[in-house]
C-alpha cells in the first residue's frame, strides 16, 4: 500500500492530468517515484504522460512505464488497455490484440475494448470478425452503432466508409456533437475541406465552449489556404489565411506561404482596391510579429520584412479618399 504521501502526490498528477497540465504531471509522478519506486499507480500515469506527447520516441516509452504497472499488478486491466493502445499506434497487433483479450478477461463488462478488437480486425481484411466485436459494444441499427463503427474505421484510416457511418449516425440523432467532429477530421483526411468546415460549425454552435472545434477550424482553413496557394489562387489563398487567423490569432503561416498576404496585397494595389490591400498587410505584419517574437528571429531579417510591408502599406494607403486616410491615421494612432 502506498503511502499517503505518493497518494496525494498521484492525485495531483491526475488532477494536473486532467487539466493537459502534462509537464506538471509528470513533476509529481517523479516525485512520486523517489519516495517509493513501487506503486502500479506511479507507472500507469507515467504511461499516461508518455502517450500525450506528439514524438513517437517518448510515446514508445509508455509501454515500459505500463508493463511495469502490470508486473507489479497483474490484475491492472486498465494498464493492459493503456498499453495495447500504445501497440496499436505502432501497428504491433499481435500484441495489441493479446492486451485488449487480456482486458476481456479481467473486465469483460468493459465495452470499449471491443471497438478497439474490431479495429484490428478491420486493419487484417476480418470485417466479419470486426462486425462481431462491434455488436458487442451496442446493438446494431442505432445511431450508436453507426457511431461507433465510424470510429473504428476512421482509426482504421478507412475514411470514406467513416464518412458513411457517421452520417448515418446523425440521420438518426442530428445532435451527435462528436459525430459531426469525427466526420470533420475524416472529411480533413480526404482533402474535404469545405465539408469538414462545415462540420465543425455545427460542433460549435451545439458545443460552443468547446475551443478544439474553433481551433482546428482555423487549421482546415489553412490547409485550404496552401492549397489554393499551391494552385497559383493568391488572392483566394490570402481570404483563406485571414479566416483561419480571425479565429485562431496564434497560428503560424509556414514560412514559404508567409508572403502569400503581401503577393495579394500587391494584386489588390494592381487593381485600385486599396482598402483590401490594407487587410492583407495588416495580417502580414501580424504574422511577421508572431513569428519574430515565437521563433527568435534575427533582428535585421524582421526588420527587413517589416520595411517590406510598410512600403506597400504606405502605397495602400495614398490611394484612400482623404476620409478615409485620416481615419485610419486615427485608428493606427490609438491602437497604439
Amino acid at each position: 500500500m502506498a503511502s499517503v504521501e505518493v497518494l496525494q502526490l498521484i492525485e495531483k498528477a491526475k488532477q494536473a492530468f486532467n487539466s493537459e497540465n502534462y509537464e506538471m504531471a509528470q513533476v509529481y509522478l517523479d516525485e512520486a517515484l523517489l519516495q517509493e519506486p513501487d506503486v502500479p499507480e506511479v507507472y500507469f500515469w507515467r504511461g499516461k504522460v508518455a502517450t500525450t506527447d506528439l514524438n513517437d520516441e517518448v510515446i514508445e516509452t509508455a509501454i515500459g512505464d505500463f508493463t511495469q504497472a502490470v508486473e507489479l499488478k497483474p490484475d491492472y486491466w486498465e494498464a493492459y488497455f493503456e498499453r495495447g493502445k500504445v501497440y496499436l499506434y505502432f501497428n504491433r497487433l499481435e500484441e495489441a490484440e493479446e492486451d485488449f483479450k487480456k482486458v476481456v478477461q479481467l473486465n469483460p463488462k468493459f465495452k470499449d475494448v471491443y471497438s478497439y478488437l474490431a479495429q484490428i480486425e478491420i486493419q487484417r481484411g476480418n470485417d466479419q470478425k470486426a462486425m462481431e466485436y462491434l455488436n458487442k459494444v451496442t446493438a446494431g441499427g442505432d445511431y450508436k452503432y453507426y457511431y461507433n463503427l465510424g470510429k473504428i474505421f476512421l482509426n482504421a484510416k478507412s475514411y470514406e466508409t467513416a464518412i458513411e457511418n457517421f452520417t448515418k449516425a446523425l440521420e438518426d440523432n442530428k445532435y451527435l456533437v462528436d459525430a459531426y467532429y469525427l466526420r470533420a477530421k475524416a472529411y480533413e483526411a480526404v482533402g474535404k475541406y469545405k465539408e469538414a468546415i462545415q462540420d465543425l460549425k455545427s460542433a460549435a454552435t451545439l458545443t460552443p465552449e468547446e475551443k478544439k472545434f474553433f481551433t482546428d477550424m482555423a487549421n482546415v482553413y489553412f490547409k485550404k489556404a496552401m492549397k489554393a496557394a499551391d494552385e497559383g489562387d493568391i488572392r483566394r489563398s490570402a481570404d483563406l489565411f485571414i479566416e483561419g487567423l480571425k479565429i485562431n490569432y496564434n497560428l503560424k503561416i509556414k514560412p514559404e506561404y508567409e508572403k502569400v498576404l503581401e503577393e495579394a496585397a500587391k494584386d489588390a494595389l494592381k487593381n485600385k482596391e486599396y482598402q483590401q490591400a490594407i487587410l492583407y498587410l495588416e495580417f502580414a505584419e501580424r504574422v511577421v510579429d508572431n513569428r519574430c517574437v515565437d521563433e527568435q528571429l534575427p533582428f535585421e531579417e524582421c526588420y527587413k520584412r517589416k520595411q517590406e510591408i510598410n512600403a506597400l502599406m504606405k502605397e495602400a494607403e495614398k490611394g484612400l479618399p482623404l476620409k478615409e486616410r485620416i481615419l485610419k491615421k486615427l485608428n493606427d494612432i490609438y491602437a497604439k
